[in-house]
């Protein structure tokens, strides 16, 4: 796998990338039935399989407690530190890397999506997109139905208040809502 980790990064890697590729099928393929796997555990036998968990991301902290439904694109661009918390339905497209610090508090139905597709039409006919990383900060707190776009950073102790979409980056201790979100107060 080690491998098609690698193939995959560097055909993504800050450039435009054909998302059929097979390398990038196959590593979705084996994301998606590590994450049916999870989830029907958790459903079935109410076991948080941490093995699972380790195996599917590139890093993960302690206590980490991820709710079904969990989807995400390939598992090994997420790193998340101690005492994540995802509710249920939340979806991590990581094309990019996506890194969540510690304790965050995610809400259910939030999504982060590293990838866009390419603004051509006719590029897009080919399935050609880009991909950005997305950061969380240590403490933040994320609102129901949140969507955090590509190249994005959310700061520390930070607040995304629920229906937001997150289109540039958070500074520490805001509190932000809205489409495109916007800071509204910044806790002291």
């Amino acid at each position: 796998m080690k491998q098609t980790i690698e193939e995959v990064n560097q055909l993504i890697n800050n450039q435009e990338f054909d998302a059929r590729d097979p390398h990038i099928m196959a590593a979705y393929q084996k994301a998606f039935n590590q994450c049916f796997e999870y989830n029907q555990q958790v459903d079935q036998n109410h076991g948080y399989n941490l093995e699972l968990l380790s195996a599917l991301f590139h890093q993960i902290g302690t206590d980490p407690y991820i709710e079904p439904d969990f989807h995400c694109q390939f598992g090994f661009n997420i790193t998340m530190g101690n005492e994540v918390f995802l509710n249920h339905d939340c979806t991590l497209m990581d094309y990019a890397p996506i890194t969540i610090g510690n304790q965050a508090n995610i809400a259910p139905k939030v999504g982060m999506y590293t990838a866009q597709p390419a603004l051509d039409p006719q590029k897009r006919e080919h399935h050609i997109m880009t991909a950005q990383p997305i950061t969380i900060k240590n403490n933040v707190w994320i609102g129901g139905n949140v969507c955090i776009l590509g190249g994005v950073t959310i700061g520390n102790n930070a607040i995304i208040g629920a229906g937001s979409v997150v289109d540039h980056d958070v500074p520490d201790n805001a509190v932000v809502v809205g489409n495109p979100a916007k800071v509204i107060r910044i806790i002291k």
